[in-house]
């Protein structure tokens, strides 16, 4: 991947508004609760290192061909995933060690490096989680507080920001930035949102970092998106991808 001296140094800039958390490196658990950390270690990928799906015995018609709706479960909770031949959406695990990103054809085996994320390893383990979703969420199995988890970069990504992503022109500047939103749906509908950012000031992050979950109470489910500053009349540019490990849910 290219370099670039506007990112040679990747210091991760926390905090947004008020509705947003910081972010720090402390994952010790609040009021001595014991917590369940799921870590994706509880699944056996493919030959190219990742799993993000397969064919089963519920697929579907999308209107594109037929998709497949797919799931990985630990400890009770549910990372619902879309697979299909050319695409997949949701959650998928990955055990790659490369770092950096070359483009493929897009679909999930024509370009692995989409399964990379830019510290080349988990956080623990050999297992991490890659996020792409439309619509796909993490059901947590009831209500629960969810502490935290920690995150980083996909490489797929961080090579949109040093090198463009091919859609809006340029890479990133130092007034471009890119977050994503994690909300959090309680059992009688509310939602609460938390941001942690990809991308901001000139910097983007390159090794794991902690977000911190609590603020958002006792929740049923959780769900991603992104927003940024590279966008066009579809939404976001930039490849819509953070990395996670180490979910920590309160019992």
């Amino acid at each position: 991947m290219k370099t670039n001296k506007l990112f040679g140094l990747a210091v991760l800039a926390c905090g947004f508004a008020l509705s947003f958390t910081s972010c720090t490196n402390d994952d010790n658990p609040a009021g001595g609760k014991r917590v369940a950390k799921i870590s994706f270690e509880n699944k056996s990928l493919n030959d190219l290192g990742f799993w993000c799906g397969e064919v089963n015995d519920k697929g579907f018609d999308n209107g594109y061909g037929t998709s497949y709706a797919c799931a990985y479960q630990e400890q009770g909770v549910t990372f619902n995933t879309t697979y299909s031949v050319s695409y997949w959406s949701g959650f998928a695990i990955s055990n790659r060690t490369k770092k950096d990103f070359t483009f493929g054809d897009f679909t999930p085996e024509g370009m692995p490096d989409q399964f990379n994320n830019v510290t080349g390893k988990a956080r623990t383990g050999q297992n991490y989680c890659v996020i792409q979703t439309y619509g796909e969420s993490i059901d947590l199995g009831g209500e629960v507080t969810v502490n935290g988890f920690w995150f980083t970069n996909s490489s797929y990504t961080a090579n949109a920001y040093l090198n463009g992503d091919g859609m809006t022109p340029g890479k990133f500047e130092k007034d471009d930035w890119f977050k994503c939103i994690i909300t959090g749906t309680k059992a009688d509908g509310t939602k609460a949102n938390v941001g942690v950012y990809l991308a901001k000031d000139g910097t983007y992050v390159q090794d794991w970092q902690y977000c911190d979950l609590s603020s958002l109470g006792k929740v049923k489910s959780l769900s991603f998106a992104f927003d940024g500053t590279k966008k066009n009349d579809w939404g976001v540019t930039t490849p819509a991808y953070i990395c996670i490990d180490d979910l920590q849910i309160a019992e």
